[in-house]
């Protein structure tokens, strides 16, 4: 069974499992859209539950801009109607008692959050925790959430295993071995206090498609972080990473984490749950010889034919452009075009697997090396790409980072 595990937020994304990505032993449901999901999940699928208290993060950052709370119209969001469901909602919205956490209050909050997680039947539930932010102003209150997790799960029925959730806003929190080594001592804290067995990691700021100028350095950070952690912990201790497009796959083939989070067909980044509606994303679709996806409109169909002349006909690489010229048409439909994302994911992952572990690293690279050469004999890429209108940047980035 593979090892990676999605990231399941509607109802597409469980067809998907079911026909794609049957092979997955668990996957990951946030407590926001688990209700209206977890009667179509394939059965005997292990469930980790994320209670999606990290979104209190987005009320924070309001309030420290002296941004007026902005009352939902009718009926609220996902998120806004689960928390109305937890007793003491506002302790984590009120920075007072983020600096002095009141302990009874905090207690019936973690108790009545994880007592809906107990519903899911899941094995493994996210501890409660707030994102990571620049200084040291969260520390009090995620160890206060740590210890009412643990004398929550000592007083339940909950027999199963906790994840502490490692939620970066943005790369200035692990970059350097100044910064990530003062995070060390709360992280191992909250670890040990809420007595969990794995840890995930995310940067929620990292959408590693774009193909930013500072990537380079910016993964090496999170890699040297990923380093960081297993010296910091022991071999029993499980290490989830992402969901990203590349990186996770990188961290995962180096032996850094031991779960690879993923999407599926859509997204490729973790965004942090709260009091609003996600924005309607522009199609993409995968480009298998570049490893890589592409906004689906008229510029990339041109894009696929100027391509098409520069490749011989008899490289396995004209086939695949060929296909997805001939196809065009059908990938304007958003949800063809997700599966279309997912399928060519799946069999990327497929092959990485099938290598022996200590082969993985060199296979991601030689994999990568192939695209990105392949992407320097390659028109750039439409304007909506931004910075990563290079063909090969991405898979160059990533290729950079696999020793």
């Amino acid at each position: 069974m593979a090892c990676y595990i999605p990231f399941v937020n509607t109802e597409e994304d469980c067809e998907r499992l079911a026909t794609q990505y049957s092979d997955s032993i668990r996957v990951r449901l946030s407590l926001e859209t688990g209700d209206a999901i977890k009667g179509i999940l394939p059965k005997k699928t292990l469930l980790w539950l994320d209670p999606a208290v990290d979104g209190y993060h987005h009320l924070l950052v309001r309030r420290a801009k002296g941004e007026e709370e902005k009352q939902p119209r009718g009926r609220g969001t996902p998120w806004e109607n689960l928390i109305d469901k937890f007793k003491e909602k506002q302790i984590l919205g009120n920075t007072d008692l983020l600096r002095n956490p009141d302990r009874q209050r905090l207690h019936s909050f973690v108790t009545s959050v994880l007592d809906l997680c107990l519903e899911y039947e899941s094995d493994w539930i996210t501890v409660p925790q707030l994102p990571l932010v620049n200084d040291v102003s969260r520390n009090k209150i995620n160890r206060a959430l740590a210890k009412a997790t643990y004398e929550w799960k000592a007083d339940s029925t909950f027999r199963g295993t906790l994840v502490l959730p490692l939620i970066f806003t943005n790369q200035r929190q692990y970059k350097g071995k100044t910064e990530r080594n003062k995070r060390k001592s709360i992280i191992k804290n909250c670890f040990e206090d809420a007595g969990a067995g794995i840890i995930w990691v995310v940067d929620a700021s990292l959408s590693d498609q774009k193909g930013s100028g500072a990537f380079r350095r910016r993964f090496s950070d999170l890699i040297e972080f990923h380093k960081d952690l297993k010296k910091w912990f022991s071999e029993e201790t499980k290490i989830i990473a992402g969901p990203y497009w590349g990186i996770n796959l990188v961290l995962w083939a180096r032996e850094l984490c031991d779960y690879p989070a993923i999407s599926l067909g859509r997204g490729y980044q973790y965004h942090i749950p709260g009091p609003y509606y996600m924005p309607r994303a522009s199609a993409r679709i995968a480009i298998p010889p570049l490893k890589r996806t592409a906004v689906v409109d008229a510029e990339l169909r041109q894009w696929l034919r100027d391509a098409l002349r520069r490749i011989e006909p008899k490289d396995s690489a004209f086939q695949e452009i060929s296909d997805l010229n001939e196809n065009f048409d059908l990938f304007l439909n958003r949800d063809l075009a997700r599966n279309q994302v997912a399928e060519f994911y799946k069999s990327w992952f497929d092959e990485l697997e099938s290598v022996p572990t200590a082969g993985r690293a060199l296979a991601l690279y030689q994999v990568l090396s192939s695209a990105f050469v392949f992407g320097k004999k390659m028109p750039k890429l439409p304007k909506v790409e931004g910075s990563g209108g290079d063909a090969a940047i991405v898979a160059q980035q990533l290729m950079l980072n696999c020793f």
